[in-house]
């Protein structure tokens, strides 16, 4: 059969987007599958879609986008289903170019099902979709999550539907209790989730994992309230917590006052969230309402523990507490329960090893093929012999399809290629054999921003053994030495001289978290991280520093900036060091201070606060900071190691205030592109926040 979901805008990254595209490509192994934006906004979906899978949007939202007068004025006037959805009071509202659009591919489709993914498709659907072909809506939200108005009109449109799907089973009987008598079945599927195509954690690293949008429910507050008893008792672990949303910078100011600014990073949106996942050791939840559970159940499968709190509705009925993972009240002092929790397991290594393979094995119910087969018995159930109204659904073979990932590229489109960081920090390449043409082929690395007669080659070859239709190479750390900047990857033939983009496959930079990483501390400051670039290529971002500072704690208070790190390289421990501050603009206004350096090339800093003051030469200025020594080399204070290319924006660090000769004025440690540290004055009404 035929089988169409319907979301608001496939082209951004959310739980909602998440689940349907995993759904999508488990129901494509016997089904024909479309997903149908009703926006686009982006050139391309951050979450690739299975082969099988097919995409269709409605309106075109990108500024290259074309449209008529009429379309432009109906575009601008708002949408009039379901008006108290939250959508429309979004970035990107209904309008009555969306709902002519809509209600016209619901009339002229020939799918035999319909999903709708959000209240405001859920309406819609009930409203304007015909009833020869099965209407579905999906509860991604929770009941307990709507207001008053919107529960209203998502009642009516319910008992017009053929059926709801809820993500749990308290939400199942709390929808069962509110429309009992009507025809609509309600039944409760939960979400699933794909075998990740990552390694799993090792566990060895000492990092806390919350992942989720950054919004109230999410009560990310009391998670970094937590974490602060947490830090108190073990300073060398740290929580990063992933997502985006309107709560970021009221998080951030909680951070610096909590003075965790070393120990939780902020760190964005992930796409996709499994190699994120590895870098952890556990992962913690704090939400108030947590209807999907898609982030436990993606944790889980990438072999980490889960705290949560027993909240509604997912999290109790995924987690079995002790087992795999641990459950604390959702009431009380929710803070220190929390803190207790993840204490437990980060003083017990034994027990949270026995609880990440406890949850390995325990996420397998919510695989693809599970969940997909308990949608085909609803489909069955409701219409067992369905008008099959497409014909190439009808003539559909069974199949296994290719999940989103590493899958044979279609005529005209780049190779995918993946990365792997090994021990050691040297770089595997790979792609799918299928995906090249016939003939020798090679990656070629080339630096952005200059030329160079050094760039690696690297032949891609297939392995006779392996026998698994995958091309490899290797970028050896131990034979090339990368010159420091940004490194895009490109496909070429072996006899050829033209450059081919390709695009990132899955990324995976969790071994840069091994001290093994490193490599010899003589070597100094050598760091390569593998990204995707924002336009779906690939690329290295490199570090090459035979004398090296790193620092790996920055302190500020009301007296001092404190700086801790450590020398890397044989020509940086051989000298004795003074810290310099140097005013950028023209290398005149000069700090010095004293660095006191163990034997072990630890080093400590303190720069006062008023010496800076005091030299400020007004309005905005930027001081680079470095280590100096007699006869010998002046080091840049940096954070290059790790597994951060976006460090700058992750690692933010709080400005404080003071009084300097020409009034108040501010100063902040902060990171450049290159991530070194540098310290910014400024005159306090110029400061500007992150």
């Amino acid at each position: 059969m035929k089988i169409s979901f319907l979301l608001h805008n496939a082209y951004t990254i959310g739980g909602t987007v998440r689940a349907t595209t995993n759904l999508a490509a488990a129901l494509a192994a016997r089904h024909e599958v479309e997903i149908v934006s009703y926006y686009r906004t982006a050139d391309r979906m951050s979450l690739a879609v299975a082969d099988g899978v097919t995409t269709r949007t409605l309106v075109d939202l990108r500024p290259t986008s074309r449209r008529t007068a009429v379309e432009a004025a109906d575009l601008r006037s708002p949408g009039i289903v379901c008006p108290h959805d939250a959508i429309h009071a979004g970035w990107t509202p209904p309008s009555r170019l969306g709902e002519t659009r809509l209600a016209a591919y619901l009339r002229s489709t020939d799918a035999d099902v319909v999903i709708a993914t959000r209240p405001y498709l859920v309406c819609f659907l009930a409203e304007r979709g015909r009833t020869d072909y099965l209407r579905l809506g999906q509860e991604y939200a929770g009941r307990a999550a709507h207001g008053t108005a919107l529960l209203s009109d998502l009642d009516a449109a319910v008992s017009r539907l053929d059926a709801y799907v809820t993500l749990s089973q308290a939400d199942e009987r709390a929808h069962r209790a509110a429309h009992s008598g009507v025809r609509t079945r309600v039944t409760r599927i939960p979400v699933c989730c794909p075998v990740p195509d990552t390694e799993p954690s090792t566990g060895e690293s000492r990092i806390v994992l919350a992942a989720g949008r950054l919004t109230p429910t999410k009560r990310y507050d009391r998670l970094v309230d937590a974490f602060a008893k947490v830090a108190a008792v073990h300073p060398d672990w740290s929580l990063r917590i992933y997502g985006r949303g309107r709560e970021r910078l009221r998080l951030r100011r909680r951070i610096e006052e909590r003075g965790l600014y070393n120990n939780v990073l902020l760190m964005g949106a992930r796409t996709p969230m499994d190699p994120e996942w590895a870098k952890g050791a556990l992962a913690v939840v704090s939400s108030s309402s947590e209807p999907s559970g898609t982030s436990v159940v993606e944790a889980m499968s990438c072999g980490l523990p889960v705290v949560s709190t027993d909240c509604d509705h997912a999290p109790r009925e995924i987690i079995t507490h002790g087992e795999d993972g641990l459950l604390v009240a959702d009431h009380g002092p929710v803070e220190d329960a929390l803190a207790d929790a993840l204490c437990r397991l980060i003083e017990n290594e034994a027990e949270r090893r026995r609880m990440a393979a406890a949850a390995r094995r325990n996420s397998e119910q919510f695989r693809p093929e599970y969940i997909a087969a308990q949608y085909e018995a609803l489909f069955a159930a409701l219409r067992p012999e369905p008008v099959r109204r497409s014909s190439r659904a009808a003539a559909r073979p069974l199949r296994r399809t290719r999940l989103p990932g590493l899958g044979v590229a279609r005529i005209g489109r780049p190779v995918t290629v993946s990365c792997q960081v090994m021990p050691g920090g040297s770089l595997a390449f790979e792609a799918s054999a299928d995906q090249l043409a016939p003939g020798a082929w090679k990656l070629v690395l080339h630096p952005r921003n200059k030329s160079s007669a050094d760039a690696p080659q690297l032949p891609l070859e297939q392995a006779d053994t392996a026998g698994d239709g995958r091309a490899r190479a290797v970028l050896d750390k131990r034979h090339w030495e990368l010159a420091e900047g940004d490194w895009d990857v490109f496909l070429q033939r072996a006899s050829g001289s033209r450059r081919r983009p390709l695009r990132a496959g899955l990324v995976e930079t969790a071994r840069l978290l091994d001290p093994a990483a490193l490599g010899s501390a003589d070597a100094g400051g050598r760091t390569w991280i593998p990204y995707p670039t924002e336009e779906g290529g690939l690329a290295v971002r490199t570090w090459l520093r035979p004398a090296h500072a790193e620092v790996s704690a920055v302190q500020v208070d009301d007296e001092a900036i404190r700086l801790t790190g450590s020398l890397h390289g044989k020509t940086a421990r051989a000298h004795h060091y003074r810290f310099v501050a140097r005013l950028q603009a023209n290398g005149g206004h000069l700090i010095d201070a004293s660095c006191h350096v163990d034997r072990y090339g630890r080093f400590r800093i303190a720069l006062p606060v008023d010496v800076v003051a005091e030299l400020h030469p007004g309005e905005e200025a930027l001081w680079d900071l470095r280590l100096s020594a007699y006869g010998g080399p002046e080091i840049r204070l940096a954070m290059v190691t790790g597994d951060l290319v976006d460090r700058p924006d992750v690692s933010v660090f709080p400005a404080i205030r003071c009084a300097g000769p020409g009034g108040v004025l501010s100063l902040r440690p902060q990171l450049t592109r290159e991530h070194d540290l540098v310290l910014k004055t400024a005159d306090a009404v110029l400061d500007r926040p992150w």
